[in-house]
């Protein structure tokens, strides 16, 4: 989550310094009188104060981002519609068509290892590599959609539908291991620590996917 970038009238400070000055400004008219030459020289004081930390004023930055961050829905959303881009676009629309299954699966697997995350932060580096996996088979998924979409003989278009198959059948039985995994964590927090099954649990889940990312014809 973006931290909020600190603003002028944000800041503590500001409101501190209007009523230290205003304070000030009406301790000087009551020491001094009603004298007009006393009022303008305290409010030119004033005035010069509060412009002069106006000025000084730098908002901090916002943290940015990483984008390398899966974990992050954002930062995962946006890599995730950059691969839709390669998918066709009638494969995009049609309600039957694997695309919109496939961007729902991805979605939904973030969605779980953030939560699981949330739970166990021991686990980060295991849950990225399992989220790169899920963009690295969409983006399977996309080419394979792509090629189908050129090719007519029906030899080759049977090896990529095949291909297809493949890697959406893994990704929805990534989906499905990433909702129990984190429904177990979940109810493991219950009963308090000593369960140390989920790291064992997510290396199978990723080694699974690079399998079929580097041969989706061999399906575990």
């Amino acid at each position: 989550m973006g931290i909020r970038q600190a603003t002028f009238w944000g800041q503590p400070q500001t409101y501190l310094l209007l009523g230290g000055t205003a304070l000030g400004y009406a301790l000087l008219l009551v020491l001094a009188g009603p004298k007009p030459l006393a009022g303008l020289a305290g409010a030119g004081v004033a005035a010069a104060m509060v412009g002069s930390w106006a000025v000084g004023f730098r908002p901090a930055a916002a943290e940015p981002v990483s984008g390398s961050d899966l974990l992050n829905a954002q930062v995962f959303g946006s890599q995730l519609g950059a691969i839709g881009q390669r998918v066709p676009k009638k494969s995009q629309s049609i309600a039957q068509a694997p695309w919109p299954q496939v961007q729902t699966w991805a979605s939904e697997s973030q969605r779980f290892a953030t939560q699981i995350y949330e739970r166990d932060s021991l686990l980060q580096l295991e849950l990225l590599e399992a989220m790169h996996t899920v963009l690295d088979l969409a983006g399977q998924v996309a080419d394979a959609l792509a090629v189908i979409d050129q090719i007519e003989t029906p030899t080759y278009k049977q090896l990529a539908q095949q291909r297809l198959e493949a890697s959406c059948d893994r990704l929805q039985t990534t989906h499905a291991q990433l909702q129990q995994l984190q429904d177990q964590i979940a109810l493991s927090s219950l009963d308090g620590p000593g369960d140390n099954t989920p790291p064992q649990r997510l290396q199978t889940l990723i080694d699974a996917n690079k399998t079929i990312l580097q041969d989706p014809s061999d399906s575990p």
